[in-house]
C-alpha cells in the first residue's frame, strides 16, 4: 500500500517517511498481536424491537462486554465501509454531517468529526470481527447496551432513530401494500383454478324488504335480484313487488344471460369476441342509450383493462438510495439507486386517476418525494386495439311492453396511439329520432400525459367537446360546450348551447388542507339564457370542519306567448349555506357513551329575499359496534314548521336492518327496511350475507394434511380449521364450524391471487407445496379450493476450519438461506460452538445456502463449496437433510 504526501516535494523525504509509516504499522501490528486476551466469551441473546430476537457473541473483560462493531452496525443497518488499511470502519452517523472512523490498527478514533485516539485497553481484535467498549458505542452511535448476567441477554436503547427501525416500518408497509396491490404480477403465481363452467350451479339471491306506514297509508315494497350459472353463462334477473291494500303488484326487469369466452379474462389482449349477452340489454351508445330486449356481441373484456400504458421515470439521486415507486398510494416497485445514484422505472399507467409518486430514502436517513398525477378515462384505448359493440332486439317502452320495429346499435374505437383513440357508430330504430338512422362520431385525445381533449359529435342531434388536467397538488380544472341541435330528441326544451367551467384549488390555512371550487353554467335558449353558478370553500381546524357554499341563477328566460318579464330577471336568485361538523375524539379520557359522537350544524340563508331559509342540528353515535343511532332537527323558517328525525343503522353478520322515523305538528312517518344476501356454496352450506352478492364470486377454502401425498382430500384426512390464506385484493372472510374458510364479495371472472399464510396455521410445522397461486372467481356462485399441507422440513450440518489439514468446528459464522425462485426474504443462520447448525420448519421447495461473504473476506478464507442448492419435499412426515457441511481454507497471502 502506497502513502502519498503531496505537501512534501522531496522524493527523497517523502520515501522516508513511508518507511517510518510502515515501521508504525509493523509495531501496531506487533501490539494487536500481543493483546491481552478477554476474560471470557459468551453468547447473549440481542432483543430489539424492529430486529426481534438475534444471538450476539461479546468478549468481557473485568465483566465489561465488548461487543462485536461490525456485526452490530450489520444487524442495525447502519451503514459502514473499510478504512484503507483493511482493519477499521468509517461512515457517517446520526446525521450526514457526523463523520465517525474507529482505525485499532493506528489507534484513531473519530466522533462526530473530531479525532482522538483510541485506547488499546478498549478494544480487541477478534478473528472475525472487532470488539469494542461499550461507551464508545454510546458517544458514537448515541447505543446504549445493557447486559443481564443472570439471563444472558442483551438490550438496547437507542438516542437516535437507527436505519433498522425506518427500515422495518418501510418493509411492513411495502409488504401491506404488495398484499393490497391490484395490479400485482401474477407471473409467479401459477394458475391452479382456472375457469369450470357448469350446466347448472345456484348461487346468489339479493333481497330488500322495505316497510312504510305514514300519513293513515302503508305498503310493503319487496325487491329480489338473483343470480346463477347457466349453460356455462352468469344468468340473473330482477324481480320488483309492492304490496297495498291487499294487492300485490309486480314486475321483472334485468333478466338477461350471459356467455364470457376466455378472451373477456384477458384485458390486456385484443381478442375478437369475448361476450354474447341475450336478454334484458341496453345499447353501448352515449346520452342516446336505451332498453332492449334482444342481443349483443362484444368483444370488450370483462375485467376492465388496468394498464394503457409504460411510462418511464428515471433520475438520479444520492448512491446506495432506496426508490419507491407509489401508484395511487400503493408501492409497485422498488429499487436501490446504482453507484451513480441513478434510478429507472417502467411505471404502467392504469386508466383512472392514476397519482405517481417517487418516494427516496438516502442513505443518511433523509427521504424526498417527487409526486405528478395523471386522469385516463376507460374511453382510451391501448395503442392497436379495436373494440366493437352491437346490439339488436325490440325497445322496451315500459316494463311490460315492446316496441314493434326492431331497432339496433353499433359503435366501434380504435387506439390510433396510447394518446389518442378515435370512435365511431350507428343508431338505427324509430326509438332514436324521426330520422331513424342517426351516425356517432368521436375522439379521445391526451396532450402532455395530464391534459385531457374529449370530442363528440352526433350529427343531427349535438355536437360536444370537453377538457380538463389534474395536477399534482390536486387542483383540477375541467371546461365544457356543447351546441345542441333545433328540435332534435335530445333538446326538447329549445336549447340552444351550454358551456360550464370547474375548478378546485387546494391550500393550507393553519396547516390543515383546505380547498376552494368554483363552478359556472351558461345555458342559451331561444327566448334568453340562464346563468348558474356557485362557490364553495372547506377547511378544517383541530377537529372542527367547516363549509361555506354560495349558489346562485341569474335567469334571462322571458315568456314567449306574453313578452312579459319576470320580475327576477337579471337578477341573482342565490342561497347561501352554512354548515359545521365536530368529532369527539376516541379517547380513553372521553366517557365511553359519547366517545367517537359526530355532531353537524347547517344553516341556509336566501339571499335574494333576504331571510332564513332553515336550521338544523344532527348528532351520530356509533353503538354496540356494528350499530349507528342518529337524530336529527330541522326548522324550516319560512313555514315556521319544525320536523324530528331519529334513524337507527345496524349491520348484522347476514343482513342489515334500517329503521327510520320523523314527526312534524301534525303527522309522522316510519319506515323499516331488511337487506341482505344469500348465497350457497358447493356443499350446500347457505351463506347469510348483509351486502349484495349478485354478480360478484365466493370460493370456499379447505386446508387439510394430505396423509397419502396424492393432492386430493379423501374421507377421514383431517381437516384444519383456520383463516390462514390471503388474497392480493379485498375480500370478506368467515371460518366455518366445519372448518371451512368462505371468502365473499370477489370479483366474478376476475383473477386472485391466494397466499397461504403459514404463521396463522394453527401448527408451526404444516406447510403446502404451494404456497402462492392464483384462481379465477366463479360468476353468481361459489367454487371450491382444496389446499394440500404437509409437514415442514429439517436441515443440518457443520461448518469447519482447516487448520494445516486439522479441521476444527467454527462457531459464531453467519450463514445465509434463500429460497430459490421466491421473494421470500434470506433468512441468517449462526453455527453453534462446535460449527453445527440446523433449520428447521422449512416448506418445500429449492434453496441456497452459503457463508455470508463479509466474514469470509474478514477472516481471509474461502469456502468449499461455496454455495449448497437443495429440495425439501413435500412429505407427510416431513423431509429431513443432513450432511450439509461446508469446509473453510486460509487463502495464501
Amino acid at each position: 500500500m502506497a502513502y502519498q504526501f503531496p505537501f512534501i516535494e522531496s522524493k527523497k523525504l517523502k520515501g522516508v517517511l513511508s518507511v517510518l509509516l510502515m515501521v508504525i504499522l509493523v509495531f501496531s501490528t506487533k501490539n494487536l498481536q500481543a493483546q491481552q486476551e478477554p476474560d471470557g466469551e459468551a453468547m447473549l441473546t440481542f432483543s430489539y424491537p424492529s430486529l426481534g430476537q438475534a444471538y450476539l457473541n461479546v468478549v468481557f473483560f473485568d465483566n465489561v462486554p465488548f461487543l462485536p462493531l461490525g456485526e452490530v452496525l450489520s444487524m442495525l443497518y447502519i451503514g459502514n465501509e473499510r478504512t484503507s488499511n483493511g482493519k477499521g470502519l468509517q461512515g457517517v452517523f446520526p446525521s450526514k454531517n457526523d463523520n465517525w472512523l474507529i482505525d485499532p490498527l493506528l489507534g484513531m478514533v473519530t466522533i462526530k468529526g473530531n479525532r482522538e485516539t483510541l485506547p488499546a485497553d478498549k478494544f480487541y481484535m477478534g478473528g472475525m470481527d472487532i470488539y469494542l467498549h461499550p461507551d464508545y458505542y454510546s458517544r458514537i452511535f448515541g447505543l446504549n447496551f445493557l447486559v443481564n448476567f443472570n439471563a444472558l441477554s442483551l438490550s438496547l436503547t437507542a438516542e437516535f432513530p437507527l436505519p433498522i427501525d425506518e427500515r422495518q416500518k418501510r418493509e411492513a408497509l411495502r409488504k401491506k401494500l404488495q398484499q393490497s396491490a391490484a395490479n400485482k404480477d401474477l407471473s409467479d403465481a401459477p394458475l391452479l383454478h382456472g375457469r369450470d363452467r357448469k350446466l347448472f350451479a345456484p348461487g346468489m339471491l339479493d333481497y330488500n324488504l322495505n316497510y312504510n306506514y305514514g300519513d293513515g297509508s302503508q305498503n310493503l315494497g319487496i325487491l329480489l335480484n338473483a343470480g346463477m350459472e347457466f349453460l356455462g353463462g352468469d344468468l340473473q334477473g330482477l324481480y320488483s313487488g309492492t304490496v297495498q291494500e291487499g294487492s300485490l303488484f309486480s314486475s321483472f326487469s334485468g333478466a338477461r344471460w350471459r356467455y364470457v369466452l376466455p378472451g373477456g379474462l384477458l384485458p390486456d389482449k385484443n381478442a375478437g369476441m369475448t361476450g354474447i349477452s341475450v336478454g334484458q340489454i341496453n345499447t353501448t351508445g352515449l346520452n342516446n342509450s336505451v332498453d332492449i330486449l334482444g342481443v349483443g356481441i362484444t368483444n370488450n373484456p370483462v375485467i376492465p383493462r388496468m394498464k394503457l400504458d409504460v411510462f418511464v421515470i428515471d433520475g438520479y439521486t444520492e448512491p446506495d438510495s432506496e426508490v419507491e415507486l407509489l401508484i395511487g398510494g400503493q408501492l409497485v416497485d422498488f429499487l436501490r439507486a446504482d453507484d451513480v445514484g441513478y434510478y429507472r422505472f417502467n411505471a404502467p399507467i392504469s386508466f383512472g386517476v392514476v397519482r405517481l409518486a417517487i418516494r427516496i430514502y438516502t442513505p443518511q436517513g433523509e427521504v424526498k418525494i417527487e409526486e405528478r398525477q395523471l386522469q385516463i378515462p376507460f374511453t382510451f384505448l391501448p395503442k392497436g386495439f379495436v373494440t366493437y359493440n352491437l346490439q339488436a332486439g325490440l325497445a322496451e317502452t315500459s316494463l311490460d311492453s315492446l316496441d314493434k320495429d326492431l331497432i339496433g346499435h353499433a359503435d366501434i374505437a380504435y387506439g390510433v396511439t396510447n394518446a389518442l383513440t378515435v370512435r365511431a357508430g350507428v343508431d338505427n330504430g324509430a326509438v332514436f329520432g324521426k330520422n331513424m338512422t342517426y351516425g356517432v362520431f368521436g375522439l379521445s385525445a391526451r396532450i402532455r400525459q395530464q391534459y385531457l381533449l374529449n370530442v363528440d359529435v352526433l350529427p343531427d342531434r349535438y355536437y360536444q367537446a370537453s377538457a380538463s388536467v389534474f395536477y399534482a397538488n390536486n387542483t383540477s380544472i375541467n371546461a365544457q360546450f356543447t351546441e345542441f341541435v333545433p328540435e332534435s330528441e335530445f333538446n326538447l326544451v329549445g336549447q340552444v348551447r351550454e358551456a360550464n367551467l370547474n375548478a378546485f384549488f387546494p391550500f393550507k390555512t393553519f396547516g390543515r388542507f383546505s380547498g376552494f371550487r368554483i363552478t359556472g353554467e351558461r345555458q342559451w335558449y331561444e327566448s334568453g339564457f340562464r346563468t348558474n353558478y356557485q362557490t364553495d370553500f372547506n377547511t378544517q381546524i383541530g377537529r372542527v370542519v367547516a363549509r361555506v357554499n354560495y349558489r346562485a341563477r341569474i335567469s334571462g328566460l322571458k315568456d314567449i306567448g306574453t313578452g312579459i318579464e319576470p320580475p327576477n330577471l337579471y337578477n341573482a336568485i342565490g342561497q347561501f349555506t352554512a354548515s359545521v361538523t365536530y368529532t369527539l375524539k376516541r379517547d380513553p379520557s372521553v366517557p365511553v357513551f359519547v366517545r367517537g359522537m359526530f355532531f353537524r350544524g347547517q344553516y341556509r340563508y336566501d339571499t335574494y329575499n333576504k331571510t332564513p331559509i332553515s336550521y338544523n342540528l344532527m348528532i351520530s353515535q356509533t353503538l354496540f359496534k356494528m350499530g349507528r343511532l342518529t337524530m336529527g332537527y330541522e326548522m324550516d323558517a319560512i313555514r315556521e314548521k319544525g320536523q324530528f328525525q331519529l334513524g337507527f343503522l345496524y349491520d348484522f353478520r347476514g343482513l342489515r336492518t334500517s329503521t327510520q322515523f320523523s314527526a312534524s305538528r301534525n303527522n309522522y312517518s316510519a319506515q323499516q327496511a331488511i337487506t341482505g344476501s344469500l348465497g350457497i356454496d358447493p356443499s350446500g352450506y347457505i351463506l347469510p350475507d348483509n351486502r349484495d352478492q349478485v354478480t360478484r364470486s365466493g370460493v370456499a377454502v379447505r386446508l387439510f394434511i394430505d396423509a397419502n401425498e396424492n393432492g386430493v382430500f379423501d374421507p377421514g384426512e383431517v381437516v384444519v380449521p383456520a383463516k390462514a390464506v390471503r388474497l392480493d385484493r379485498s375480500a370478506n372472510m368467515l371460518l366455518g364450524s366445519d372448518g371451512i374458510l368462505r371468502i365473499t364479495q370477489l370479483q366474478a371472472y376476475w383473477k386472485y391471487q391466494m397466499e397461504v399464510d403459514i404463521h396463522a396455521l394453527p401448527n408451526p410445522n404444516l406447510a403446502p407445496k404451494v404456497k402462492r397461486f392464483t384462481f379465477v372467481a366463479e360468476p353468481n356462485r361459489y367454487r371450491s379450493i382444496d389446499i394440500p399441507l404437509y409437514q415442514t422440513g429439517i436441515i443440518e450440518g457443520y461448518v469447519v476450519v482447516d487448520h494445516n489439514n486439522k479441521e476444527e468446528g467454527l462457531g459464531g459464522l453467519r450463514l445465509i438461506l434463500e429460497k430459490l425462485n421466491d421473494s421470500e426474504p434470506l433468512q441468517l443462520l449462526r453455527t453453534f460452538t462446535d460449527g453445527g447448525f440446523y433449520v428447521f420448519g422449512l416448506m418445500p421447495g429449492k434453496y441456497r445456502l452459503y457463508a455470508d461473504p463479509k466474514q469470509l473476506e474478514f477472516m481471509n478464507v474461502a469456502s468449499e463449496p461455496g454455495i449448497l442448492e437443495f429440495e425439501i419435499k413435500a412429505l407427510a412426515d416431513g423431509d429431513y437433510l443432513e450432511n450439509l457441511n461446508f469446509k473453510l481454507r486460509y487463502k495464501k497471502e
